[in-house]
C-alpha cells in the first residue's frame, strides 16, 4: 500500500482504511522516514513573529528536552517534546491563522514563517477560507515518519498525536480556548489554504511534503499561558518500558493483563492502573473517527492531570487489533509516583 492510498481522506468522515488498522497484520519492516518538518522558507514564506502570547504557547507545546533513549538506555538523535507522540515520530505541525487572515507555518525550532499568499496563488494552491477577525491554531500532520513505521496503523496514531496536542492547548489556556474543529475535512484544508495530501505534485513542486490538517482551535490574539500548567507539561515524561517491566509480578491486575495481551506488549502488566477506550469493530468510519477523537482527548486529559497532581505518571498504549467484536482504540498505563504497590 502506498502512502498516497494510506492518507486519502474523504470529506465528512475518515477513510475506509481504518478497517486495516484493526487487523492483526503487523506493520513490517520500517520504511525510509520522511522529513521531520517542511522547509517553508524556500517556498516563499518569510521568518516573522506573531504575538508574544502565541509564541509562548507554541514554545510550551514543543520546546525540546533531553533525548529519547533506546530500550538499552543509549540516547537516540530525537529530542523529547512536552506533548507525547507514538514512536517519537512527532508528526504534528503547527500553523497559525491570525485575525487578519495571515497564515504562518511553524518549524520544529519554533520559528514562525509567514506564508506569501501571492506565491500560494501562483502555485495554484486553493484560496483561503474567509474567517477574518478570528485567530486560530491549526494542527496538521506530516505523515511520512509515522507511516514509515506503522503503515496501515498510522491513521489512528495521527489522530492520537493531534488530540494530545489539542488537549495540551486546553491545559495551557483553559477557558481562553474557543471553538475546536477536528477532521480531516475540506473545511480545515480551506482554513489552512493547502491542497489535499493526495495531490502530492502540488506540494512537491514547492519542495514541500503533503500535510493533513486535523484540528483547529480558536484562541485569543494574545493568549495567556498558565504558568503552573506550563511547568507541569514541561516535566511530563512517559515512564520507560523498563520501569513498567520491573514491576511485573506473579499476579498482575486483571485489566492490565487483558490490555497487555490485546496489545501484545508485556510491559503493560506492570501498570499500577490502566484506562482504555473501545468501539464496535463493525462501526462506520464516521463513528470510529468520532470515537478516536473522544478516546484520545480523554486519555490526554488523564495524562496531563497526572502531571498536575504529581501522584502518578502515564504512558499511552496504542496498536491494538480488534477482537471479540470490539476494537480497543487506545489505553493509558499508569505508574504511581513512588513505584509502590497497586
Amino acid at each position: 500500500m502506498s502512502i498516497v492510498q494510506q492518507v486519502r481522506e474523504e470529506d465528512g468522515g475518515l477513510p475506509a482504511v481504518l478497517a486495516l488498522a484493526q487487523s492483526e497484520r503487523l506493520p513490517g519492516e520500517p520504511l525510509p522516514p520522511g522529513p521531520r518538518a517542511n522547509p517553508w522558507r524556500p517556498s516563499g514564506a518569510v521568518a516573522d513573529a506573531p504575538s508574544r502570547g502565541v509564541h509562548e504557547l507554541v514554545e510550551a507545546l514543543w520546546h525540546p528536552g533531553d533525548f529519547h533513549r533506546t530500550q538499552g538506555g543509549s540516547p537516540t538523535g530525537i529530542r523529547r517534546r512536552p506533548v507525547p507522540s507514538a514512536g517519537a515520530c512527532y508528526p504534528v505541525t503547527t500553523h497559525l491563522v491570525d485575525a487578519a487572515g495571515v497564515r504562518w507555518a511553524v518549524d520544529q525550532e519554533g520559528t514562525f514563517h509567514r506564508r506569501d499568499p501571492l506565491a500560494d496563488r501562483a502555485a495554484g494552491w486553493p484560496a483561503p477560507a474567509a474567517e477574518i477577525g478570528i485567530t486560530r491554531l491549526v494542527f496538521a500532520v506530516l505523515p511520512g515518519r509515522s507511516f514509515g513505521r506503522y503503515r496501515h496503523r498510522a491513521w489512528p496514531l495521527w489522530i492520537a498525536d493531534a488530540a494530545y496536542t489539542v488537549a495540551a492547548v486546553r491545559l495551557l489556556l483553559g477557558a481562553q480556548v474557543g471553538r475546536v474543529d477536528v477532521g480531516p475535512s475540506a473545511q480545515l484544508r480551506s482554513l489552512l489554504a493547502v491542497p489535499r495530501a493526495t495531490d502530492s505534485d502540488a506540494w512537491l513542486r514547492r519542495g514541500l511534503a503533503p500535510e493533513i490538517p486535523l484540528a483547529s482551535m480558536q484562541i485569543p490574539a494574545e493568549p495567556r499561558v498558565d504558568a503552573r500548567a506550563r511547568r507541569a507539561l514541561a516535566t511530563r515524561r512517559s515512564p520507560s518500558l523498563q520501569e513498567f517491566s520491573d514491576r511485573v509480578g506473579d499476579r498482575p491486575a486483571d485489566e492490565a493483563e487483558r490490555l497487555a495481551r490485546a496489545a501484545g506488549q508485556a510491559w503493560v502488566r506492570g501498570a499500577s492502573a490502566v484506562s482504555s477506550w473501545s468501539v464496535q469493530a463493525t462501526a462506520s468510519p464516521t463513528v470510529v473517527g468520532a470515537a478516536l477523537w473522544d478516546a484520545h482527548l480523554a486519555a490526554a486529559r488523564l495524562c496531563y492531570d497526572a502531571v498536575l497532581t504529581g501522584d502518578r505518571r502515564a504512558r499511552p498504549v496504542s496498536g491494538f487489533a480488534s477482537a471479540g467484536g470490539q476494537w480497543i482504540l487506545h489505553a493509558v498505563a499508569f505508574l504511581d509516583s513512588s513505584g509502590g504497590s497497586r
